[in-house]
C-alpha cells in the first residue's frame, strides 16, 4: 500500500484542499486498508481498489465537513505553472480556473487528474472506471472548450470580439 501513496496524495489533496487534512486522511486510508489487507492480496485489481477507496474516502471527509468546493485552488494552478517568464500568469491561470468550474463535472475531473495531477490514461481507468478511448474523447472536448472560452476571454479584452 505504501507506494501507492506518492500517487494518492496529489489526488486527495485536490479533492481535499488542506496538507493537514490530506496527511491525515492518507493515513487514516492506509489504516482501512491495512485493515483489508487480506481482501487486497486475492483482489484482482488491487490499484483500482486502492484508487478508489481513496476517491470514496475523500467525498466522505467533504460531506462531513461540508466543504464548499473540490477543485483544484487557484494559488494551486499559479504555483503549477509559476515560470516566471510571463507576468499575467497568475490572471490567465484564474480565468483557467473560472473556465474549469464551469465545465461538466466529467471534463472537471479527467482534465484535473490527466494535467494538473499527471495521471496516466490508465490510472484514469481506474479512477473512474471509464475505457481509455473515452476518456480521452472527454479530455479532448475538454480542452477545445477551455481553449474557446480563453479565446472567448482574450480576443473580448484586444477589442477584437466579433458581435454575437
Amino acid at each position: 500500500m505504501l507506494p501507492f501513496t506518492r500517487k494518492l496524495y496529489p489526488m486527495m489533496k485536490r479533492l481535499l484542499g488542506g496538507e493537514e487534512e490530506t496527511k491525515d486522511a492518507l493515513q487514516d486510508l492506509m489504516l482501512k486498508l491495512w485493515t483489508k489487507r487480506e481482501y487486497l492480496r486475492n483482489c484482482s485489481n488491487p490499484e483500482g481498489y486502492i484508487f478508489t477507496a481513496a476517491k470514496n474516502h475523500c467525498f466522505d471527509l467533504k460531506k462531513k465537513s461540508r466543504f464548499s468546493s473540490g477543485h483544484v485552488s487557484c494559488d494551486a494552478l499559479i504555483q503549477l505553472a509559476d515560470t516566471g517568464t510571463d507576468p499575467d500568469a497568475g490572471e490567465k491561470l484564474e480565468n483557467v480556473h473560472k473556465i474549469m468550474l464551469q465545465l461538466p463535472e466529467n471534463y472537471q475531473e479527467v482534465l484535473q487528474m490527466r494535467e494538473i495531477d499527471g495521471f496516466s490514461y490508465e490510472e484514469i481507468e481506474l479512477l473512474t472506471g471509464h475505457g481509455i478511448p473515452y476518456i480521452r474523447v472527454i479530455l479532448s472536448r475538454a480542452r477545445i472548450k477551455l481553449k474557446e472560452e480563453l479565446n472567448k476571454i482574450y480576443d473580448y479584452e484586444r477589442g477584437t470580439c466579433q458581435p454575437a
